[in-house]
């Protein structure tokens, strides 16, 4: 089986703290930022970043839909 590699869209989540952190959505670019804020306490704010994340078959999975936070 070839190793497949996938680009996930990264989001940045500001807390009203001003705290960031960051979301990856297994979802369409264009779906993303509206994916995690369904995950997010209504008071943070969401927007997508230029950064993405590289999954491949080896590593850890996202299955399609999935919304983690995610720690680099």
């Amino acid at each position: 089986m070839p190793n497949v590699r996938t680009k996930i869209p990264v989001v940045e989540v500001i807390a009203p703290d001003g705290r960031k952190s960051l979301w990856v959505a297994a979802v369409a670019k264009a779906k993303a930022v509206e994916a995690v804020k369904q995950v997010i306490p209504a008071n943070c704010g969401a927007t997508l970043t230029k950064r993405r994340l590289t999954i491949t078959r080896k590593s850890e999975i996202l299955r399609p839909g999935e919304v983690r936070k995610v720690t680099l």
